[in-house]
């Protein structure tokens, strides 16, 4: 069961992240159009600079936190990780896993009120479009509520395999295990 249900959200963190890969591409194509156009042109667009940082790169980022996760490709402090029984990394992965709860979860909530907020308000930014800002609002709980998904499940993952006393859900890789010695 915990098996399906990460192939299931490893396959919606991969669309998500297929998406904020696009708007990446987006962003790369219209800077380039609008340096071209202000400067050779000398018509340079007047919605790239709100395009961009009101909806392209929140996407960017809150669609990828959770598959960044999956991943392991987060920054982590693992400098005692390596000395750890893999009990003991269950129970900081445990831990973590509370932690990024809380936290994340917290953020999904204020997020999702704000974004509702500035929906039923009709806010948008003023400029020469007005782009309505509950989009961007809503990218933060969205993104940051599949990552509540992603922890909900490593944190049911652990303690099932904790409990076991066997691998259910793997523990991630230790990195730079070699390199404890070595600040290079």
């Amino acid at each position: 069961m915990i098996r399906r249900a990460g192939d299931i959200l490893a396959a919606i963190e991969r669309i998500l992240t297929f998406i904020a890969v696009a708007f990446l591409f987006i962003i790369m194509v219209l800077v380039v159009a609008d340096v071209f156009m202000r400067y050779v042109v000398n018509r340079p667009f007047s919605f790239t600079y709100d395009l961009i940082g009101l909806y392209l790169l929140a996407g960017v980022f809150f669609l990828t936190l959770s598959d960044g996760l999956r991943e392991h490709a987060h920054v982590g402090v693992d400098i005692l990780l390596h000395r750890f029984s893999p009990a003991g990394r269950r129970l900081s992965e445990i831990v973590t896993a509370l932690v990024g709860l809380f936290v994340f979860g917290l953020i999904s909530q204020v997020g999702f009120e704000r974004a509702l907020d500035n929906y039923q308000q009709g806010d948008v930014l003023a400029g020469a479009i007005p782009w309505p800002t509950w989009i961007s609002a809503a990218l933060v709980p969205f993104g940051c509520g599949v990552l509540v998904l992603r922890l909900l499940l490593q944190l049911v993952g652990h303690l099932l395999s904790l409990a076991a006393g066997r691998d259910l859900y793997p523990l991630p890789p230790i990195t730079g295990a070699g390199e404890a010695n070595s600040f290079e």
